[in-house]
């Protein structure tokens, strides 16, 4: 979905403020129609079980909460662990946010990644609760069941 938004390897772009914040809006748009399409996708969550970080320690344990009371599949990359550094940079790379802790990656059949924060995945967790009515009336929103009913293990 989004492989048509990334720039040249080894080239930065200068943008200018308008045209950024046009390509922000046009990521985020195409971002949200990648989420919610209706393929089958795996969840990576980069976490640290060393982070001294009293937020991002608290956000990890509810997202990882929400994740399993949910029985929402995933897979754990722990950013501390010297095994798993490749891949944690790798996924570094794709969210641009270095040491901040927890992220989340979507990750396609085809391989494509899409990152999101714990904001949005908490914007998530708190649709869960409301009525059939409002989301009735709004489609648009974004619910948890929309979001990870397509969540797999692995891909068959």
């Amino acid at each position: 979905c989004m492989s048509d938004l990334t720039s040249s390897p080894g080239r930065p772009r200068r943008i200018s403020n308008r045209k950024d914040t046009l390509v922000r809006k046009y990521r985020n748009y195409r971002s949200r129609q990648c989420i919610m399409a209706s393929e089958q996708k795996k969840l990576i969550v980069l976490i640290s079980q060393g982070c001294h970080d009293r937020t991002q320690s608290a956000n990890q344990s509810k997202a990882l909460d929400w994740l399993n009371s949910k029985n929402v599949p995933h897979s754990i990359v722990d950013g501390m662990d010297p095994n798993q550094r490749e891949r944690r940079n790798q996924l570094f790379e794709i969210s641009g946010v270095r040491g901040n802790y927890p992220q989340f990656f979507f990750e396609n059949k085809d391989g494509e990644m899409i990152y999101f924060d714990f904001e949005r995945l908490e914007g998530w967790n708190e649709t869960n609760g409301l009525s059939a009515e409002i989301l009735a009336q709004h489609p648009e929103l974004e619910t948890w069941g929309k979001v990870f009913g397509n969540v797999v293990e692995s891909f068959s």
